[in-house]
């Protein structure tokens, strides 16, 4: 279950009065889409919320184990971004269940992108003060 043969194993076998035989077939995994659900966890008061916040599709080999990341800013419950899955036969839905990461994690996650408003914001204000200094000089040449 899982795999097929392939057509280029033998017809048939020959067995002797061994106790321990090997037989060699060829086999090919099955492949299929695997569809994981993120669901993000929230405790309103005394009751569990879940609410469905990313779903992520793949394609997968049976017996393959594939490794799977939690969405950007979010934790597996035991507060893990990673974990592996091992792709069986009856493997197609998979549901986890994740919550907000801390607001330190969140800074590591998007520490690139609060790099980038930096300096953006940064030359922005160099720009707005080359440009004040050039204008003032302008104003004071046509005063003098």
């Amino acid at each position: 279950m899982g795999y097929d043969t392939l057509k280029n194993n033998p017809k048939s076998y020959i067995f002797t009065k061994k106790y321990n035989q090997t037989i060699n077939l060829k086999v090919k995994p099955h492949t299929k889409y695997v569809t994981l659900y993120f669901n993000q966890v929230d405790y309103d008061g005394k009751h569990k919320k879940l609410t469905l916040y990313a779903t992520m599709y793949f394609l997968a080999m049976t017996g393959q184990t594939a490794t799977i990341q939690t969405p950007a800013g979010f934790t597996f419950k035991d507060g893990s971004t990673v974990r592996k899955l091992d792709i069986k036969e009856n493997t197609g839905e998979v549901l986890y269940e994740v919550k907000k990461a801390p607001f330190k994690q969140q800074i590591k996650i998007y520490r690139g992108y609060y790099l980038l408003g930096i300096i953006y914001g940064s030359i922005r204000c160099i720009g707005c003060v080359v440009g004040l200094v050039g204008f003032l000089k302008n104003v004071n040449r046509k005063n003098s």
